[in-house]
């Protein structure tokens, strides 16, 4: 007697990386991270320059969401590529941000910052303030990354967003926030 397959595993999407595309020309990464979802959340920044970090930038907030850390990591990141003048590419892992900049966003303004059927647009604050970061900038070019997937770029500004939140934990407690990986480094350097 055959016995009958109740579930079938799905074969999982093999997702190439060239990772020769990061290395020449200015890439800018991005992301946010909040923990537990709304709650205290943390956004980071890492910025290559012909495969090589150049700058980081982090930041957060006590009580926020995961799409506006998301959010605020792209504006940075658009910001720090317009401030260094040159043709960039800004990734992100997060398909709410990439469809929303380069799809979305221009619809919204056609029906004056409303969604289809007049609904309204969640963080508008933030999607007005990326149009007002992409405006005149045709040098900036906004592209997805899969996520925890091994590009260096990505995992550095997934790092940042996580110093983000850790930083908070400080703020939150009346304690001076401790980058324990800094202290070491400095302990070892001194020896």
């Amino acid at each position: 007697m055959k016995q009958k397959q109740f579930w079938r595993q799905k074969p999982s999407k093999v997702y190439e990386i060239d990772h020769t595309e990061f290395a020449a020309g200015l890439h800018v990464f991005s992301d946010g991270a909040c923990e537990p979802n709304p709650g205290p959340g943390g956004w980071g920044v890492a910025i290559y320059r012909d495969g090589v970090e150049i700058a980081s930038d982090h930041g957060g907030d006590a009580d926020t969401t995961n799409n506006r850390m998301e959010l605020i990591g792209l504006l940075k990141g658009i910001e720090a590529a317009r401030a260094l003048g040159a043709p960039a590419v800004v990734w992100s892992d997060s398909t709410y941000c990439v469809n929303g900049s380069t799809k979305w966003m221009h619809g919204w303004k056609r029906r004056g910052w409303k969604k289809p059927g007049n609904e309204e647009v969640k963080n508008l604050d933030l999607w007005q303030a990326i149009d007002a970061a992409l405006s005149g900038a045709d040098q900036i070019t906004i592209r997805w990354c899969k996520g925890h997937a091994g590009i260096v770029g990505n995992e550095r500004a997934d790092e940042l967003s996580n110093v983000g939140i850790a930083s908070l934990a400080g703020l939150l407690s009346g304690q001076e926030p401790v980058d324990y990986l800094t202290a070491e480094f400095r302990n070892r350097v001194a020896e």
